[in-house]
């Protein structure tokens, strides 16, 4: 009788203990979080030698990095190739730098300020093995440069009877009632002369110049002289195509007129100095 009521009073607190946890108030549960971001973030590019130069390091040899050259400021000109601060030597650099803070181009050359006329010779470099492209030419309009009736020049282009017609300023109908036009961006005697002029209908016409031959002759006269042109090249090109109308070494004249019936293209002529 004792065990049974010793086991009696355990099963009665198990049950005292089991409703007092249950009764214990139950508030615990998971907490909710809210994260916000400006955006996509912005990382620091890849410093790695790799991803900058495009190529793999070259231990113990030349790499990209030894050739860079500090950009020049707006208005500073360099007369080298390739600069004159590479820790090596390359094919081609310049062996001549002009210092002379008198020049055209500016106050000294690339990398060395100088005082004198004479050119810097660089240590180590042959430089009866150099030669350098020539320069572009250009002269600008001037008031002075005009012919006494305000033109630029003639132009005269015996095979197709063009006989001295007179070249004034601006690529523009007006221009072209009266002559040809000339391309402002383009020069008036040394260097590359471009001149436009209509096709058809008009009282000064050159569609003709689609049937010059290479080796035909194109005379142009200014306030300068007379030069003599040989045809070089006779084609179309596209009519937004303006690389013909660059500044060249030589002297040369280049003339554009319209296709017939074909807006797309041109016809360009380009003859060069005897």
């Amino acid at each position: 009788m004792r065990r049974r009521s010793i086991r009696a009073q355990r099963s009665i607190g198990g049950l005292i203990l089991a409703a007092a946890l249950l009764a214990l108030p139950t508030t615990a549960s998971a907490a909710d979080y809210s994260f916000t971001t400006d955006g996509t973030p912005e990382y620091y590019s890849s410093t790695s030698y790799e991803d900058v130069y495009d190529a793999q390091y070259n231990y113990g040899g030349p790499n990209a990095v030894d050739y860079q050259i500090p950009e020049l400021e707006y208005g500073q000109f360099s007369t080298t190739q390739t600069g004159v601060m590479e820790k090596a030597l390359l094919p081609g650099l310049q062996a001549h730098v002009a210092t002379s803070t008198t020049t055209t181009s500016g106050p000294g050359g690339y990398g060395i300020s100088g005082s004198g006329s004479s050119p810097t010779v660089l240590p180590g470099v042959d430089t009866s093995a150099i030669t350098l492209p020539p320069m572009p030419q250009f002269t600008e309009l001037t008031d002075e440069f005009l012919l006494s009736n305000g033109a630029i020049g003639r132009i005269s282009i015996p095979a197709i009877g063009v006989r001295n017609f007179y070249l004034w300023q601006g690529e523009t109908a007006s221009s072209m009632n009266k002559g040809l036009g000339h391309f402002t961006s383009t020069s008036v005697w040394d260097g590359n002369v471009g001149a436009c002029g209509h096709n058809r209908g008009a009282r000064y016409n050159i569609g003709e110049i689609k049937d010059l031959d290479v080796g035909d002759t194109i005379t142009y006269t200014t306030s300068e002289g007379t030069r003599s042109y040989k045809v070089e090249t006779v084609r179309k090109i596209a009519s937004n195509d303006w690389s013909y109308l660059e500044p060249t070494s030589d002297n040369r004249i280049t003339l554009i007129t319209c296709v017939a019936g074909d807006y797309s293209v041109r016809w360009c002529v380009q003859a060069v100095e005897r």
